[in-house]
């Protein structure tokens, strides 16, 4: 098997989403309950169709991008 790239990573977790088993948004957070964060299907108003665009917003309001 040839090196898994990051885009591979994300374009999986991409492909993921687009399946909708949930309700196909994904949010990043940190957990309630303090014990780290989580990428998961959402469906908060702030779920992204796109796995990139919600790490993305995490970044940026984590003022990391």
């Amino acid at each position: 098997m040839s090196k898994i790239t990051d885009e591979d990573r994300i374009d999986f977790l991409q492909e993921l989403t687009n399946k909708e088993h949930y309700t196909g948004k994904v949010i990043l957070r940190e957990s309630t309950t303090g014990r780290g964060w989580r990428l998961h299907e959402t469906s908060h108003p702030q779920g992204s169709s796109s796995v990139r665009e919600a790490i993305d917003n995490t970044m940026k309001n984590m003022k990391r991008l």
